[in-house]
């Protein structure tokens, strides 16, 4: 029996897509969590709704990967800039996901309560970075498809945490210190569950804002990168490398 690939989404708006493109089979629920075993051209799928943020996104990765023991998984949707040459549509492949929720403050004195956060006090442990790898092999397959050689296509650095960073010196900090261009609330927690499985996952972001060029949250972009999502199994139905 085929390894089942896992699509995931936080939102409904991140999933209505794939939903209504594979051949639902069975929805269940673990817990809160929702699953819905489907089918794409005769080859298992599974749609998981991840919910909003760190923790969530690591507890439904990790009970997806217990459950379905999936060949790879892609955890799909949207993303906020963090420079100013990303636009709204643009994609970005997570090569590494830096861990924004591991911050430092300064000591605590009066009337410095506003912006607490050290500019460039990032935490370390044993003097390392919290971050964590794409699988390799996977991210390789990805750069070899023509689906990604488009111009607004990035195989980048994402940040990600139960953060929205809205402060524009700080997404400048974000980008100088540690070379991070966009920023997602799931990708730190299912990048953690996988690789802590050993089950490749990698996360595919369209940018749904840019606060350097005025553009607004718009959820409705988050069907760009379920297409592609959908163009990436249809390749691999294609050539079944992984």
């Amino acid at each position: 029996m085929d390894k089942p690939i896992i699509i995931q989404g936080a939102l409904q708006s991140e999933i209505d897509y794939l939903l209504n493109i594979f051949n639902i089979k069975k929805k269940i629920s673990i817990g809160t969590f929702c699953f819905y075993e489907c089918s794409y051209k005769e080859y298992p799928v599974i749609i998981c709704k991840t919910k909003i943020g760190e923790i969530s996104s690591a507890i439904a990765t990790s009970l997806a990967i217990k459950k379905y023991d999936p060949l790879f998984i892609l955890n799909q949707g949207t993303a906020g800039a963090l420079v100013k040459w990303l636009n709204k549509g643009d994609i970005v492949i997570g090569k590494q996901i830096y861990y924004l929720s591991d911050f430092s403050t300064d000591e605590n004195k009066e009337n410095e309560i506003i912006n607490p956060w050290k500019k460039d006090g990032y935490r370390t442990i044993d003097g390392e970075f919290l971050s964590y790898n794409a699988n390799k092999e996977l991210l390789d397959w990805l750069k070899s498809l023509d689906i990604f050689s488009k111009d607004n296509i990035y195989f980048d650095i994402i940040g990600s945490g139960d953060i929205w960073t809205k402060n524009l010196d700080k997404m400048r900090c974000y980008n100088d210190k540690y070379g991070i261009v966009c920023e997602a609330m799931e990708c730190s927690g299912a990048y953690l569950a996988a690789n802590s499985l050993d089950v490749p996952l990698i996360s595919i972001r369209v940018i749904s804002n840019n606060e350097f060029n005025n553009q607004i949250y718009d959820d409705s972009i988050g069907i760009i990168s379920q297409k592609i999502s959908v163009d990436i199994i249809d390749k691999f139905l294609q050539e079944k490398v992984i």
